[in-house]
């Protein structure tokens, strides 16, 4: 008979609230990462192999100040395209 490991319900995560420039805006949100493990290592590491980053509770913005009248979008989640990614800033408490 095989043995069969079920991995846990969830895994315990860290939420580090980011701003990242692209070529077409500003976009902030929550990025999750494991606890304990640098923002920039996490983002190395997530770089390396992952296409695309997650992030949640998310503000979408043009990045262009003609458009600053303009309210920003928002959204629960959204998959970032790592290619796209030309900056990324931690934002502590603000």
């Amino acid at each position: 008979m095989t043995d069969v490991t079920t991995a846990p319900e969830y895994l315990e995560k860290t939420k580090t609230r980011v701003r990242i420039f692209t070529p077409s805006g500003v976009i902030e949100g929550e990025y999750a990462h494991a606890p304990g493990v640098r923002l920039s290592d996490s983002l190395r590491n997530a770089a390396t192999g992952e296409r695309y980053m997650v992030l949640t509770d998310v503000t979408i913005g043009s990045g262009s100040e003609s458009d600053a009248a303009t309210p920003p979008d928002q959204a629960p989640f959204i998959l970032l395209s790592t290619a796209h990614i030309s900056l990324i800033v931690p934002l502590g408490d603000e």
